[in-house]
C-alpha cells in the first residue's frame, strides 16, 4: 500500500510545536531558523543556521520542507554533488528536538526535481492490485480530508536511479527520486473528483486522469516565485550583493553601502538571478520531547509508509 499526499505522522507534532514556540516568543522575530548540515567534495561536514520557509507547494500533507539559499553559495555546490543532508529544529521554549535526515533538492532556474512515480501510476496500480487480489484478500482504505490514499505494491522501480547514481558524472540532483510529488493542479483535480478524498484501486478506474504527472516547470517557477515573494526587503538586497567569502575591499565595500542605501541602481527583483529554493524530502525523523522525556523514531519505506517507535530518550 502506498499513500499519496499523506500526511506523516511527525508533521502535526512538528507544526504544533513550531507554533508554540513561536507564540513563546511573541512571534520576535517572526519566523524559525535551524541547523543544516551538508558534506563537501573532501568530506569534512558544514553546518550553518537557515530559516525555515514552510511545506513545498504551501502543502503539509507533502512532508517537504524548504527553505532559500543564495546559488553562490557553498551548500549549493556541496547539495549539487551530495544531496545527503540532516536538519536539526530545537525549540527552547517548547523544549522539543527534530532531526531530519534525507535528500535535498535544488529549485532554480537551471535544476527542478524529477520523481520516479511508476508505482504509483493508476494503471499500474490497478494492475498489481489485481494480481495481489487472486492471492489474498484486498486492504479496505480509509482517511480524513488531509489525505489522498491508494493502494499499491510493495516493490519500488529503483534500477533507473540505481543506474544514475553509479555514474560517475551523474549529479545526485539529477536521479529521480521515489517520492509521490505529483502536480499541485492535478491533485487539485484529482481531490475535487473524490469527495471523500479517497481512492481504492476498485474506483481508480473512475478518474478521468490517466497518469499521474510530477509538478511542471511553470508550477516550480509558481512555487519560486511565491517564496521569494515570501522574503524581507532587506533580504532580497543580501542577493545583489559581491560574491560570498570574497575578500573585503574598497570596491566590494563600496557596493555593499550602496546596496544597503538602496542606491546601487538596480531594481528589488534584480537578485532573483542568485535566488534558490531547497527542497528537503525526508526520510528519517528524530523527534525527542525534553519535557516529557520521551523520544519517537519515525522512517519512511519504499513505500512511502511511515513507521513510528518509542525509544529509550
Amino acid at each position: 500500500m502506498i499513500q499519496l499526499q499523506y500526511m506523516a505522522p511527525w508533521v502535526p507534532t512538528f507544526s504544533t510545536a513550531l507554533e508554540s514556540e513561536l507564540a513563546a516568543k511573541e512571534y520576535s522575530p517572526p519566523f524559525t531558523t535551524f541547523s543544516f548540515a551538508t558534506v563537501d567534495k573532501d568530506g569534512f561536514p558544514h553546518n550553518r543556521t537557515l530559516v525555515y520557509r514552510g511545506y513545498l507547494f504551501d502543502n503539509k500533507t507533502n512532508n517537504v520542507l524548504t527553505f532559500s539559499s543564495d546559488k553562490r553559495t557553498g551548500k549549493y555546490q556541496e547539495l549539487k554533488e551530495n544531496d545527503k543532508f540532516e536538519a536539526v529544529f530545537y525549540f527552547e521554549n517548547a523544549r522539543k528536538q527534530f532531526r531530519f535526515r534525507g535528500k535535498a533538492r535544488i529549485i532554480d532556474n537551471e535544476h527542478m526535481p524529477s520523481f520516479d512515480l511508476t508505482t504509483i501510476q493508476p494503471h499500474h496500480v490497478m494492475q498489481d492490485n489485481l494480481h495481489s487480489q487472486s492471492n489474498s484478500s484486498s486492504d479496505e482504505l480509509s482517511d480524513d480530508e488531509d489525505s489522498l490514499e491508494i493502494s499499491v505494491g510493495s516493490k519500488t522501480s529503483t534500477d533507473a536511479m540505481d543506474a544514475a547514481q553509479k555514474s560517475h558524472h551523474t549529479s545526485p540532483q539529477d536521479v529521480p527520486l521515489n517520492y509521490p510529488i505529483i502536480s499541485p493542479t492535478l491533485l487539485e483535480q484529482i481531490q475535487k473528483e473524490s469527495s471523500s478524498l479517497s481512492i481504492s484501486f476498485t474506483n481508480l478506474h473512475e478518474l478521468t486522469v490517466n497518469e499521474f504527472c510530477p509538478p511542471t516547470r511553470q508550477e516550480w517557477d509558481a512555487e519560486m516565485a511565491r517564496s521569494w515573494g515570501s522574503l524581507s526587503k532587506q533580504l532580497k538586497l543580501s542577493f545583489r550583493g559581491p560574491y560570498p567569502k570574497l575578500l573585503m575591499d574598497d570596491q566590494n565595500h563600496n557596493l555593499i553601502d550602496k546596496i544597503s542605501r538602496g542606491v546601487d541602481g538596480k531594481k528589488e527583483d534584480s537578485g532573483l538571478k542568485n535566488f534558490v529554493l531547497i527542497a528537503l524530502f525526508m526520510e528519517y525523523v528524530d523527534y525527542y520531547d525534553m519535557e516529557k522525556s520521551r523520544r519517537y523514531i519515525y522512517e519512511k519505506d519504499e513505500n512511502h509508509l511511515w513507521s513510528e517507535h518509542e525509544v529509550c530518550p
